[in-house]
């Protein structure tokens, strides 16, 4: 459920064009496959495949933090902070006592 809404989110997040700018034809680039997922911390349920581009979009919004686990296909579970090349902006975790 939870990855279905952030889908929905993601589909909804695009740029528009300057109302005084004509339109141009779209890029056609090749599909990036989403080969991640991710679990919002060790107790949250997988919720994936994700892009590239759809991690840097959820971590831009502060849906994913630094104590968030990734995997890639069938891999094992890691820290996303310590993912390299990924060049996410991740926050904090949100501390318990913030959390209602």
């Amino acid at each position: 459920m939870f990855a279905e809404a952030l889908r929905g989110w993601l589909s909804r997040v695009t740029k528009v064009p300057a109302a005084n700018q004509p339109p141009q034809e779209p890029v056609r680039k090749p599909q990036e496959k989403g080969t991640y997922y991710i679990k919002f911390d060790s107790h949250s349920p997988e919720t994936g495949p994700f892009t590239k581009s759809e991690l840097r979009a959820l971590a831009a919004d502060h849906l994913i933090h630094k104590q968030s686990l990734i995997r890639s296909g069938k891999t094992d579970w890691y820290l996303i902070s310590n993912v390299k090349g990924l060049g996410l902006p991740l926050i904090e975790p949100p501390s318990a006592d913030k959390i209602h």
